[in-house]
């Protein structure tokens, strides 16, 4: 399963296969996962390139993100039939001191889960995560959207990334990362509580941080949708900073 990459003086696109979305979509899906040009020229011939690419492997759905301020980008990606379909922010924490006052009853407890977890694990990330990549394309049938939400929390605790949130004796959420051994950085990758304890979001969240401070994680990002106005709110709560915003697009080939 080669990658796409082309380099030219003045840009670069790089591309992968997503089978691990085409599992759930039930087409096959590529992601452009870098692309620069510091004119138009170079743009367009990047874009056209990678189209031929994924069309001799059956590519039905390209899509990735391009800096939101990257008007020649964009403007390339409209003129080669691209539409945008999404907003999401890149936010960061530095330093894991200061946060929010939870009281100590309230915090709930993570451990690894484990694959007894999966079921319910999967239910609440199909049940109450709403938003994301596919979750707001208008074009993806929304259930195999869920489903590929779904999908990916049993990945991430196949791959020993995820936690399950236990309070009072009751698994109320979920929360996973990844960790570099080399530096004192983590990626945020999935985080939330089910529904019905969504009163615990902020005590959950306090609890991932803190292990994060235990371990001598000095510094954590991840990528939230622009749309998750209440998960938003939630991250200038614990101090996150906003850093950059990412424009979504897509194109059925």
């Amino acid at each position: 399963m080669a990658d796409f990459e082309l380099r030219l003086e003045c840009g670069l696109l790089h591309a992968r296969l997503t089978p691990w979305d085409e599992r759930a979509l039930g087409f096959v899906t590529a992601e452009v996962t870098a692309f620069h040009a510091n004119d138009k020229d170079s743009a367009r011939q990047l874009l056209e390139e990678v189209q031929g690419w994924a069309l001799g492997r059956q590519v039905k759905y390209l899509f990735g993100r391009v800096d939101a301020n990257g008007h020649l980008l964009r403007g390339a990606l409209l003129d080669e039939g691209f539409q945008f379909v999404e907003t999401s922010l890149t936010v960061s924490r530095s330093g894991m001191g200061n946060l929010p006052a939870v009281p100590r009853g309230m915090l709930p407890e993570l451990r690894p889960a484990t694959s007894a977890d999966i079921p319910l694990l999967r239910q609440i990330a199909h049940d109450d995560f709403g938003h994301g990549r596919f979750l707001e394309d208008p074009a993806i049938d929304s259930a195999r959207a869920r489903a590929r939400t779904a999908n990916w929390i049993e990945d991430l605790i196949n791959g020993g990334l995820a936690h399950a949130a236990e309070s009072r004796g009751r698994v109320i959420g979920f929360h996973a990362e990844r960790t570099h051994p080399d530096q004192p950085h983590a990626d945020l990758l999935l985080t939330g509580a089910a529904a019905p304890f969504s009163m615990l979001a902020m005590p959950l969240w306090v609890t991932a941080l803190e292990s994060l401070a235990a371990r001598d994680i000095q510094r954590c990002t991840t990528l939230v949708s622009a749309a998750n106005t209440g998960i938003l709110n939630l991250y200038a709560r614990l101090g996150f900073q906003f850093n950059s915003t990412l424009t979504g697009f897509r194109k059925f080939l």
